[in-house]
C-alpha cells in the first residue's frame, strides 16, 4: 500500500476508513481508496517541480474524469465513456487506467480488434496483464477480421504496416481502400484521407499530402486536416496561418508543431495560446517540454513580456538533459 504520508505538503488529505480524497487550491478528487494506482501518479517524484500546482490540479481533475468514464462503462454508456478515457490519454498518452478501461469499452461495443490495441499499448504502459482476457481478444478479434470486407481490411492492414514504419506499404494499403471513395461515409472517408496524408508527409510528399488534407477537409471539415493543410503549406513556403487558427481539438503533438510554426512566421501571440494550451496537458521532462519551454521565451520575447521563469525552467531541464 502506498505511505500516503510521502505525497506532496501541498495537497490536502482527507481520511475516512480505508478511503482517502486528495484535494488542492479547491479541486478534489472523489473517495478512493488507499492503494488507488492515482497515488504512485502524484508522487513527488513524478510530479513537474517547475509547474507542481498546476501540474497536481491537473492530475486530481483529470483523475476525475477517468473515475467518470468508468461510471459511464459500467452503466454501458460506452460511447461517452470512450470519451472520457479519450480526454486522460490526451492528457497522458501512457494513462494505463484509462487505455485499459478503453479497451474494455470498445471490447462491448464489438470493436475488437481497436480493443486489442488499446491493450496491448494498456500493458506496455504498466497495466497488469490479464491473461484470460488477453486470449478472449486474440479470438474475437481474429475472428472480426476474418469478417472484415476487403476495404477494411485494407485500412487495418494499412494502419498495422504505418505503426511498423513501413510507410510505402502503408501507403498502397490505403489507396487499394480508397479506390472507389464514394463508397464510404463523409465521416470515414475523412479519417482515411488523413492517415494517407500523414503517410505522404513522412513519405516527404508534401505536395500530395497538401492534396490529401484538403480532401479530407473537404469530406468534412476536422481539425487535423486544418493542420494538415497549414503545416503542408508551411513546408511548401505558402501562407498557412488560416489553415493552423482553425485547427483545434488536434493531438498534443500537433499542438506542439503548430505552435512552433506560428513562432517561425511571427504570429507570437497565436503561438503563446498553443504553448499553454500544450503545457497545461503535458508536465512530462521530456524533448517536447523542453521544445515548449523554448518555443514560449521566444514568443514572450517577441511579445516584450517577461520570460524569466521560462528561461530559469529552460536551464534547469537543459542541465537535467546533459546529466542524462
Amino acid at each position: 500500500m502506498m505511505d500516503i504520508e510521502k505525497l506532496p505538503l501541498e495537497l490536502e488529505i482527507d481520511k475516512k476508513d480505508d478511503l482517502i480524497k486528495i484535494a488542492i487550491d479547491g479541486v478534489s478528487t472523489n473517495w478512493i481508496c488507499r492503494d488507488d494506482l492515482f497515488i504512485n501518479r502524484i508522487c513527488d517524484e513524478n510530479i513537474n517541480p517547475f509547474y507542481k500546482t498546476l501540474h497536481l490540479t491537473r492530475e486530481i481533475e483529470v483523475k476525475n474524469t477517468l473515475d467518470r468514464g468508468i461510471e459511464l462503462l459500467n452503466l454501458q454508456k460506452y460511447g461517452k465513456a470512450i470519451e472520457c478515457f479519450d480526454e486522460a490519454i490526451f492528457f497522458d498518452e501512457d494513462y494505463s487506467e484509462a487505455l485499459i478501461n478503453k479497451s474494455h469499452a470498445l471490447f462491448n461495443q464489438g470493436h475488437f480488434v481497436k480493443s486489442l490495441r488499446f491493450y496491448k499499448r494498456a500493458i506496455q504502459s504498466g497495466c497488469p496483464k490479464d491473461i484470460e482476457y488477453h486470449k478472449l481478444l486474440l479470438k474475437k478479434s481474429s475472428e472480426e477480421r476474418d469478417n472484415f470486407p476487403k476495404i477494411k481490411r485494407n485500412i487495418y492492414a494499412g494502419d498495422e504496416s504505418a505503426a511498423k514504419g513501413e510507410f510505402e506499404k502503408a501507403l498502397d494499403f490505403y489507396d487499394k481502400a480508397l479506390v472507389n471513395p464514394s463508397r464510404f461515409k463523409n465521416k470515414i472517408l475523412y479519417k482515411l484521407l488523413n492517415k494517407k496524408a500523414l503517410i505522404l508527409v513522412r513519405l516527404n510528399r508534401i505536395d500530395d499530402a497538401l492534396e490529401s488534407f484538403e480532401a479530407s477537409n473537404h469530406a468534412l471539415d476536422n481539425g487535423l486536416a486544418y493542420f494538415g493543410i497549414g503545416w503542408c503549406r508551411h513546408s511548401l513556403g505558402k501562407d498557412c496561418a488560416d489553415s493552423l487558427k482553425k485547427a483545434v481539438g488536434i493531438d498534443k503533438k500537433y499542438l506542439l508543431k503548430k505552435a512552433l510554426i506560428f513562432n517561425e512566421i511571427e504570429l507570437y501571440g497565436d503561438a503563446l495560446d498553443a504553448f499553454d494550451l500544450f503545457l497545461y496537458n503535458h508536465f512530462k521532462l521530456d524533448s517536447s517540454f523542453k521544445s515548449a519551454i523554448e518555443g514560449r521565451i521566444t514568443a514572450l520575447d517577441n511579445l516584450n513580456q517577461d520570460s524569466s521563469f521560462e528561461r530559469d525552467v529552460f536551464s534547469q531541464i537543459q542541465n537535467i538533459f546533459t546529466a542524462e
